[in-house]
């Protein structure tokens, strides 16, 4: 064998391995590609899960707030809300999301697990109020574990409705959901906040009316017809 053919004979080894590893990385991007692509669809599919969940929150929440302004303690926790393609999958979607995207679902996810943590204190000092009443009847240190229990029902009855707004303003923008300071959707956000406060105060006032007993027997809050 010369050295011309020993030549053409590398080269072609060359030129095939290199075919061969360019094939892998082609191979490698497109399958990356293609599992950001599936993984974003799942998180905007996770939003819509997310939006239904709020308002059974919110339903839950309602009807605490009427408790509250009847003067009593409800006897349940709302459970809080999933978001397992967020906390297993997000990173994997980081590549193949623009900015505003990233930091709106960082947002809603970071107030969802603010909703879950307060859900859960709700749930712990529901446990701490009924044991302090069987134990001790009503007190004025009960009337003030009613006070603190009301409060941490409005606060996550308005987190739970900032989030549903955050939620279908995503949707709604989902090549842009930019909430820049300034912008009409963060003045459109503003506005909303101050009206679900306004909602707020009017269940635990409508809750002022109604008989407590009446809780044991109707769930969803509009039936009391506030």
């Amino acid at each position: 064998m010369d050295n011309t053919d020993l030549i053409i004979k590398l080269g072609i080894g060359i030129a095939s391995g290199f075919i061969g590893w360019l094939l892998a990385q082609v191979t490698s991007l497109v399958k990356d590609w293609a599992k950001a692509r599936k993984i974003k669809a799942l998180l905007l599919e996770e939003l819509r899960d997310v939006d239904r969940e709020m308002e059974r929150v919110m339903t839950s929440s309602a009807r605490d707030l009427q408790i509250y302004g009847a003067k009593g303690v409800g006897n349940s926790a709302c459970i809080g809300v999933s978001n397992y393609i967020f906390s297993n999958y997000y990173k994997d979607a980081l590549l193949s999301l623009n900015q505003n995207q990233r930091i709106s679902y960082q947002l809603i996810h970071s107030l969802i697990r603010s909703l879950n943590e307060g859900l859960d204190s709700i749930r712990s000092l529901t446990t701490e109020i009924q044991k302090h009443h069987q134990k001790n009847g009503t007190t004025e240190e009960t009337v003030v574990f009613g006070k603190e229990w009301g409060e941490m029902i409005k606060a996550e009855y308005i987190n739970s409705a900032a989030i549903r707004w955050h939620v279908r303003y995503h949707i709604d923008n989902e090549c842009n959901p930019d909430l820049s300071s300034m912008t009409e959707g963060h003045k459109n956000y503003l506005k909303f906040l101050a009206e679900v406060e306004s909602e707020a105060n009017k269940l635990i006032k409508s809750g002022e009316s109604i008989d407590r007993k009446k809780f044991e027997e109707i769930y969803s809050p509009s039936s009391f017809g506030n």
